[in-house]
């Protein structure tokens, strides 16, 4: 096995443009797919990488990182670097979006292909320790009940490499996770060549650069784990609330929640990583900005400039 080391300015394959270049490349993305779905697939026809699709003028568009179509089938795949702390709610949103592009007027409901949405994570997003998550709609009252949806949502754990009992899965998804590139697996050698190449080429690092989308992304995840964290407050409240009453409870559960939320969102994400931006900036660091994505490098730089 060959691990890469992360050194100062290097850009993994978790990180979403360069997946996106990555995923570009029509071998690259069929071979993938073919791995985590465990089928063959003849021929792919690329939507576009970074594909755009707005339901309606006042409704919320998404941008698919890789969007493709094949044999009567639909493909979505994400890379997602960061923890999604309502990944759940993403994945049926982009579905909705995704049926309302597969669907057109005229079309019956039987027309709709099937679809896949696939996340690559390099975090366990549920909590639960799988190195794959294979979710699809069920009867709660009845498992033998199937429900014909034609939709699948898969999101891999890279966290979680080691559990996987599949040798090739296994060993892509270590790469999302560390960057090893194991031994004899020409799938995963070929992705980390083209990374490599693009971290070799100055004009290609320095198109990804974007200080607007690390900022934008940050106060996302201000959002998300403010809102994340109060319902955490609240259901611990509740709990608590079962032995010490219901009213004390619930008050102890929203004000821990926000002060948590305020807290850990507000003042670590926002104020920390915007004054690391800004002093990364100020001493020419721009390729740095990059490695912000990685918690691992994030903490390290934090602790560089003593934030």
């Amino acid at each position: 096995m060959k691990k890469r080391s992360k050194a100062p300015g290097w850009v993994g394959f978790d990180h979403s443009q360069m997946f996106n270049l990555v995923i570009m490349q029509e071998d690259v993305c069929q071979r993938l797919l073919e791995r985590i779905l465990g089928i063959q697939i003849e021929r792919l026809e690329f939507e576009n990488v970074e594909h755009v699709i707005d339901p309606s003028i006042e409704g919320r568009g998404v941008r698919l990182d890789a969007y493709v179509k094949g044999e009567g089938k639909a493909f979505n795949i994400e890379m997602q670097a960061q923890t999604e702390y309502y990944l759940g709610c993403r994945l049926r949103y982009y579905q909705s979006v995704i049926d309302s592009d597969l669907l057109h007027k005229g079309d019956g409901y039987e027309d709709l292909p099937r679809s896949y949405i696939i996340f690559l994570c390099v975090h366990d997003s549920f909590g639960c320790g799988l190195p794959v998550y294979t979710i699809e709609p069920r009867c709660l009252e009845n498992n033998d009940c199937q429900l014909d949806t034609r939709c699948t949502w898969i999101v891999l754990n890279g966290s979680a490499w080691v559990k996987e009992d599949d040798e090739k899965l296994r060993s892509l998804l270590q790469y999302i996770e560390d960057g090893t590139v194991t031994e004899g697996d020409d799938l995963v050698a070929q992705i980390d060549r083209l990374v490599v190449a693009a971290n070799d080429d100055d004009k290609v690092m320095s198109e990804m650069i974007s200080v607007s989308t690390v900022e934008a992304n940050a106060e996302r995840r201000v959002r998300q784990a403010k809102k994340f964290y109060s319902e955490v407050g609240f259901k611990q409240g509740y709990e608590a609330g079962e032995e010490q009453g219901l009213e004390h409870g619930l008050e102890q559960g929203i004000e821990q929640g926000l002060e948590q939320g305020l807290e850990r969102g507000k003042r670590e994400e926002a104020a920390r990583i915007s004054a690391l931006i800004n002093r990364l900036l100020a001493d020419g660091r721009e390729q740095d900005i990059l490695l912000l994505g990685d918690q691992e490098a994030l903490e390290r730089l934090l602790k560089e400039y003593s934030l």
